[in-house]
């Protein structure tokens, strides 16, 4: 199983995803904003278009649906809360409730046998940040799907996120995080690549680090902050609505 990002030069700097099987070269489209992007992609590698699949309904993650049904041989996938997807006997995709962003959100989990590589997370988890609530969602909600369906995972774990704002998340974090030179290194990074059009993945591990909405289960962080886990994650939430 291989995972292809493709970035979308748009307002709105979105990432579609193009997952595929090695074995069967069938593929899923994740959240396909503009298939002037990513149908060159699959023409390239010589997959087959096979497989849609939403993380939520928000427009630039629904543009080019109807587009991609047109395309002899493709269905839409809706898979529940818990459901498995087999692209073969070794490459599966978990569908899972992740709300706070909007009330209806989905994130995939990709495994290759029984080990879990990646997360497609849509706009609930970014690179050192985490989705607005401002448009049908729950910042409290959101605070507990990040506890309980992203802070657990091991530190291997690759973050697939729908947008890359991470420099400006990077610069917000330095705001509530000053003292962290780790946020000055991944801002020194990110910046060298976005000058020859490249973009850097992270892991879990490396959030863990960085992202002041998981920093906040840190407690060490608690600490030096004086507030618990949820006080400090609806805090940056609420700082960064106005940043």
């Amino acid at each position: 199983m291989q995972i292809i990002q493709v970035f979308i030069n748009n307002p709105l700097r979105n990432f579609n995803y193009i997952l595929y099987s090695e074995i069967t070269h069938e593929a899923i489209i994740f959240d396909p904003t503009d298939l002037d992007y990513t149908l060159p992609v699959l023409n390239e590698k010589k997959l087959q278009a096979k497989y849609l699949l939403n993380t939520h309904h928000h427009y630039d993650h629904i543009h080019d649906n109807a587009r991609f049904l047109e395309i002899p041989g493709t269905e839409k996938l809706t898979l529940k809360d818990g459901e498995e997807f087999y692209l073969s006997e070794q490459e599966k995709v978990v569908c899972q409730y992740g709300p706070g962003h909007v009330a209806e959100h989905m994130c995939y989990f990709l495994y290759q046998g029984d080990k879990l590589t990646g997360v497609i997370t849509g706009d609930t988890l970014f690179n050192c940040g985490v989705g607005n609530c401002k448009n049908g969602g729950d910042p409290e909600q959101l605070f507990t799907t990040i506890k309980d369906q992203f802070f657990s995972l091991a530190d291997d774990v690759i973050v697939y996120p729908s947008h890359d704002f991470f420099l400006n998340n990077l610069q917000f974090a330095k705001t509530v995080d000053p003292d962290n030179q780790q946020i000055d290194e991944y801002i020194k990074k990110v910046t060298a690549l976005a000058a020859k059009g490249q973009f850097l993945q992270t892991t879990i591990g490396d959030e863990k680090k960085i992202n002041p909405f998981l920093r906040s289960f840190d407690f060490e962080f608690q600490k030096q902050l004086n507030l618990g886990a949820k006080d400090l994650f609806l805090e940056f939430r609420k700082k960064r609505d106005i940043w």
